[in-house]
């Protein structure tokens, strides 16, 4: 199940980035975010460094910045 998760979602196939609304639905499954971090600019887009755990699982997601995942932030 993580690998959907980690699928590349972005014009560019060597960057890897989720949504918001991809951030919600895992914490809709069980997983909790346990930090947020703003990701210094390398690219046009403003991403955030997201990291969730579920039980003994754990993964990081670079998240496109909008006002889900601005939202979301603010909470942890």
């Amino acid at each position: 199940m993580l690998d959907w998760f980690s699928q590349r979602r972005h014009w560019s196939p060597c960057q890897t980035y989720a949504t918001g609304d991809v951030v919600i639905n895992m914490i809709s499954q069980g997983w909790q975010v346990t930090s947020v971090k703003a990701v210094p600019r390398q690219s046009p887009a403003k991403l955030h460094a997201v990291n969730l755990c579920r039980e003994d699982d754990s993964i990081d997601l670079l998240v496109l910045d909008g006002p889900a995942i601005r939202d979301i932030a603010m909470r942890v």
